[in-house]
């Protein structure tokens, strides 16, 4: 319940628009209580007045007032509910984009070192329906709750001022029937929920994964297969769902049975009352009508009390990724970064959790500001982790690294990022435009600039035979590029950042030799006056270098 408690804090921005929407949700309910119950009075008076009257003349009875009140109340509650309905629902967008916006905010932190440990299908079934579910916290919780109590004291009021014993017996159902109907189900249920939001989140993962590696499948005749196993994930899921939807459904009718059973005794009661001359024959139907519309009141928080396991295992997932510990902890203070310095690491360790074993063993290496050197190795020497450092993707455990003599734990990450220009094996294009990925790293890049970096990536040929040239769609993830003008597309934006340092890891893995040839050739161009720091296990990129260092088991040789 406390990870409930954390995001109502959340909702305070907006306690003016939530605070309407339940009064709004209330003002609703009660004029639709009130509309049957004066209607009941109103019918059945007018019956008695017919019924009274001698050798057919009429007797006075005041006809437009409890008219003119039936409309007014018929017209509250109908711009009652669609008023409630826009304000509820704005409150409820308002709530959930602020969310999504503190749920951004704390994995903004995480990235990239803890978020690259984290499933990227996870995640986003977290960003997308693990906080949906939250908007039941206001809509089908909170609101219910409220109006259930605040509408049901009015209505027992109501009922006291014409028999204090009616009151007391409805007020006892309206307690099991809000209060431990809910609660046995609840408990009953508890297992369902954490099965539904479980499900669905294999369900959802499940389904960007087949999606993202669909093609792979394709090629291994895999795709059958993981699709039958999608398939079983969402057959049991419809199967929980049909168990929730079971015990809901009995729900339902168990506060309808009490809500019948009240009424017939309230009948039994009201006749007592009526015999003995203490009610009139139409406030007698008036109170039976009353009795009767109450449990409207409590209906819903059947359901609310259903979905609260729901909200708090979603509510919980939540947390868990957002009070995930950073990989670097940012300064209090900011410390400039200077243009140009020397990188130096000094006795560093490195592992990725406390019962890993180390990555990277008393590293020690000075890299002067200018220089050019290769660090080489095996698969999984430490190479790539150790480019990682130096980038500040995390700290390490032992050591330091520092920039121009500064530690780099004294610099905003972002700022020390600035400085850093990364070329990789795997080039990340987003399903834009060629100019739109070219931008990402100089928005502010004008039309020469672009021609000058296409120009020196050798992309001009590529891009004159496109007819939409640079603002052709490149797909999904680039899914429309091959890996050489994938590649291409890296080193102008490489050449558009222009930052001092140089970072290449694998820059030329899994190209053909011409085209290897042409991306170390344009990379010679760009890395003139920039420092050059570059993993790799091919010989071909050494050419660039002036110095290599190889790694072995986590220790430079």
């Amino acid at each position: 319940m406390n990870d409930l408690l954390f995001f109502l804090k959340l909702f305070t921005p907006y306690r003016t628009w939530l605070i309407l929407g339940v009064f709004l949700a209330l003002l609703t309910s009660l004029a639709s209580i009130s509309l049957l119950t004066l209607s009941g009075w109103f019918i059945t008076s007018s019956a008695i007045a017919g019924l009274l009257a001698p050798d057919g003349v009429a007797i006075a009875f005041n006809f437009m007032q409890p008219a003119a009140e039936i409309r007014a109340l018929a017209i509250t509650r109908t711009f009652g509910r669609y008023a409630e309905r826009i304000v509820t629902h704005e409150a409820t967008f308002r709530v959930l984009a602020e969310i999504r916006c503190w749920f951004f905010a704390k994995l903004i932190p995480l990235s990239p070192g803890r978020l690259s440990m984290q499933r990227s299908a996870e995640l986003l079934n977290g960003i997308t329906r693990e906080i949906d579910i939250l908007d039941d916290v206001y809509l089908r919780l909170c609101s219910p709750v409220f109006v259930g109590i605040v509408g049901g004291g009015a209505v027992i009021f109501f009922l006291a001022c014409y028999s204090i014993q009616i009151s007391i017996f409805v007020f006892i159902m309206l307690l099991i029937s809000g209060i431990l109907v809910p609660l046995m189900f609840n408990r009953l249920g508890q297992d369902c929920a954490k099965k539904i939001v479980e499900q669905s989140a294999n369900f959802k993962i499940g389904q960007v994964e087949i999606l993202q590696g669909i093609a792979e499948l394709n090629s291994f005749n895999a795709y059958t297969r993981y699709k039958n196993k999608l398939t079983g994930v969402s057959e049991q899921l419809l199967k929980t769902q049909v168990e929730q939807n079971k015990l809901e459904a009995y729900a339902s009718t168990i506060i309808l049975i009490l809500s019948q059973f009240t009424l017939l005794a309230c009948l039994t009661l009201g006749s007592n009352l009526y015999q003995q001359g203490k009610v009139s024959g139409a406030e007698f139907a008036m109170l039976s009508f009353c009795v009767l519309v109450v449990f409207e009141l409590v209906t819903p928080l059947t359901s609310a009390m259903q979905l609260l396991p729901k909200m708090q295992i979603a509510a919980n997932r939540i947390l868990r990724v957002s009070g995930l510990k950073p990989t670097i902890t940012e300064p209090i203070k900011q410390v400039s970064v200077p243009k140009n310095g020397d990188i130096k690491i000094t006795q560093l360790s490195f592992r990725y959790a406390e019962d890993s074993d180390w990555i990277l063993n008393d590293i020690n290496l000075t890299i002067p500001y200018g220089s050019k050197i290769a660090i080489v190795g095996s698969s999984g020497a430490g190479k790539t982790t150790l480019l990682q450092m130096i980038m500040r993707f995390y700290d390490p455990q032992i050591g330091c690294i520092s920039y121009a003599g500064i530690d780099y734990k004294r610099f905003f990450s972002d700022k020390l990022m600035a400085r850093f220009s990364v070329l990789s094996q795997r080039t990340q294009l987003f399903t834009a435009t060629i100019k739109e990925n070219l931008l990402i790293a100089k928005p502010s890049a004008s039309d020469l600039e672009i021609t000058q970096a296409i120009k020196l990536a050798g992309l001009e040929p590529y891009i004159r035979r496109l007819p939409n040239g640079l603002n052709t769609w490149v797909g999904e993830n680039g899914v429309k590029v091959s890996g050489g003008e994938g590649r291409r597309i890296a080193l102008a934006r490489v050449y558009l950042k222009n930052s001092p340092i140089l970072l290449l890891d694998e820059p030329t893995e899994g190209l053909d030799k011409e085209t290897e040839n042409d991306v170390l050739s344009a990379l010679e161009k760009i890395v003139q006056n920039k420092t050059l720091i570059m993993v790799t296990h091919r010989r071909a990129g050494l050419r660039l270098v002036d110095n290599i260092y190889r790694i072995k088991n986590g220790r430079i040789i």
